[in-house]
């Protein structure tokens, strides 16, 4: 007699180690696409860091290009930080930038992966997907794409001189007037489009 065995909602073993290792890996490669660059990062050398043989990379992102692109998606996604409140947006970014860890970030990772024309591409790519175009819908009317921009370079330009390339004054980046007038540059941005 043949019985069918009912289905199990619960993910497998193997799933759940699948998982676990694509994680590994994205991890990774951000630690090493953020402090060595994409040429500069082997695909032995993620999967080392991962603990997971290398050919994993090609079997669940294709390829070194492939595991960069997915990376790079996940840490662009600047769809939470736009759940804030609007009117202390300022404040609400400069804690972030100012509390983080020093996790690598997307700036390091973008700016050391450039010398690679492919990677290059798809930094360019998704820098304009993943973050311009959504904060320019969320800014909204007026000139949404151009305030997206502005706030891009503001954070980029602080975020390299006080993390990248240290300017000597950003040091002590938690000093009060710093983290003041960070707040109101980007708060004044974002209030452009404010009725």
């Amino acid at each position: 007699m043949y019985t069918s065995r009912p289905t199990d909602p619960k993910p497998s073993a193997r799933q759940r180690d699948a998982e676990r290792t694509r994680a590994s890996l994205i991890t990774a490669a951000r630690t090493l696409f953020s402090t060595r660059g994409f040429a500069n990062t082997g695909v032995r050398d993620i999967a080392e860091l991962a603990g997971v043989n290398s050919s994993l990379v090609g079997r669940y992102f294709g390829s070194k290009q492939g595991l960069y692109r997915e990376t790079l998606e996940q840490v662009l996604d600047i769809t939470p930080l736009l759940q804030v409140d609007r009117r202390r947006f300022g404040e609400t970014v400069v804690s972030l930038f100012l509390g983080a860890q020093d996790a690598p970030g997307p700036l390091a990772m973008l700016i050391l992966s450039a010398v690679d024309p492919e990677a290059y591409a798809t930094s360019v790519e998704l820098l304009q997907k993943k973050a311009i175009e959504p904060l320019a819908r969320w800014l909204g009317p007026p000139d949404g794409e151009g305030r997206a921009a502005r706030l891009n370079i503001l954070w980029s330009g602080f975020l390299i001189s006080w993390r990248l390339l240290p300017i000597q004054q950003l040091s002590e980046a938690r000093n009060a007037s710093t983290r003041r007038w960070l707040e109101a540059e980007i708060q004044a941005i974002v209030d452009e489009g404010a009725p």
